[in-house]
């Protein structure tokens, strides 16, 4: 019986993988031949897999500003789906997230720094390493007042992560106040808003390579964050140096955050709301949860922004205000919901 579960269950995961990577490719079909310019779907394949210039301005258009668009925006789902997963087992947490314990802002405010010392195009790395420096400045702090309160306690989590994320919206605020240049504070404002109107394969490149890295070493420590969601003691008896593994974890969940958002902006809520519906569906093992997330992050985050380039292209309507009118109502769904569990529970005890 058992082993007819866990052939079920594979298979389900098997079915769910499989469509979702077809439901991605004919999204990104659709994303390159859709548009203010549109491309006839036979030519974009001619363009993609045969090299074909028939027409240089869909070359341009498809290679230059659609492919790179599509292939940021799934690997930026995918960057904050894996973060707010793993920061959700290990903080024993279902409401943690980059963007409410505040990593997201100070990675924002890490990758502002330089473009308001106009030293941004120095090199393709500046806005990446100063976003990281910035997150995990702000993940830093928040870490350290939960651990030298002693509690462990979630709701000091959350009040240190809105704190420090408050704050450290503040410098932004300043920051942009302080640039004095209007088209530099309305690019800056435009860039917080959180989109891929910009991208280039410049973003793809100073990105994606540490997106690909956090996500190859948090799939490996996934094992770990199993016990830990349970106890700390627990984990320990198992073998698990829990402070290593979640100092690991948590530096490079920070480093996919912050490789997003130097490239994105702030989107807020995917870390939130993708990782509970894989586990609605397929439970709350994290080696399953990882690799599931990371799938279905990259899938919404590339359909919605594909929604608001088709059906907002007359409007700056961007997919960083979709996601919070999104994550908002979401967001309240789940502190009712955590409520009504844990009356529940105290009911039965």
């Amino acid at each position: 019986m058992g082993n007819f579960l866990h052939s079920e269950k594979n298979k389900k995961l098997l079915l769910y993988s499989f469509f979702l990577i077809i439901f991605s490719l004919f999204v990104s079909v659709l994303s390159l031949s859709l548009g203010v310019y549109e491309i006839d779907i036979k030519e974009t394949f001619s363009i993609l897999l045969f090299d074909s210039y028939e027409s240089s301005v869909s070359n341009s258009i498809i290679r230059d500003i659609r492919l790179p668009r599509i292939i940021l925006s799934f690997f930026i789902g995918v960057a904050l789906s894996i973060s707010g997963a793993v920061m959700q087992g290990l903080f024993r947490n279902p409401l943690a997230d980059p963007a409410i314990l505040g990593v997201s802002a100070g990675a924002a405010l890490g990758a502002i720094i330089p473009i308001s010392l106009a030293i941004h195009s120095l090199h393709v790395l500046i806005i990446p390493l100063f976003s990281f420096s910035g997150g995990l400045l702000a993940s830093f702090c928040v870490y350290m007042i939960y651990i030298f309160t002693g509690k462990k306690s979630s709701s000091i989590l959350l009040l240190a992560g809105i704190a420090i994320g408050t704050f450290l919206n503040s410098l932004i605020t300043l920051a942009v106040y302080l640039s004095g240049n209007p088209f530099q504070m309305q690019a800056i404002f435009m860039w917080l808003i959180g989109g891929f109107e910009s991208t280039r394969w410049d973003h793809v490149y100073s990105s994606v390579p540490f997106i690909v890295l956090a996500f190859a070493i948090l799939t490996i420590k996934s094992k770990d964050i199993n016990p830990i969601m349970v106890s700390d003691e627990y984990a320990s008896s198992l073998g698990i140096n829990v402070n290593k593994t979640f100092l690991i974890c948590l530096l490079f969940a920070t480093l996919a955050t912050s490789a997003a958002v130097s490239v994105s902006g702030i989107l807020a809520f995917v870390g939130l709301v993708i990782p509970h519906i894989v586990r609605l569906f397929f439970g709350s093992d994290n080696r399953l949860v990882l690799p599931l997330s990371a799938i279905t992050g990259g899938f919404f985050i590339m359909s919605i922004d594909f929604v608001t380039r088709i059906f907002f292209a007359s409007t700056d309507f961007r997919v960083g205000v979709l996601m919070s009118l999104i994550g908002g109502p979401f967001f309240i769904f789940l502190i009712f919901r955590n409520n009504f569990k844990l009356r529940r529970r105290n009911e039965i005890q």
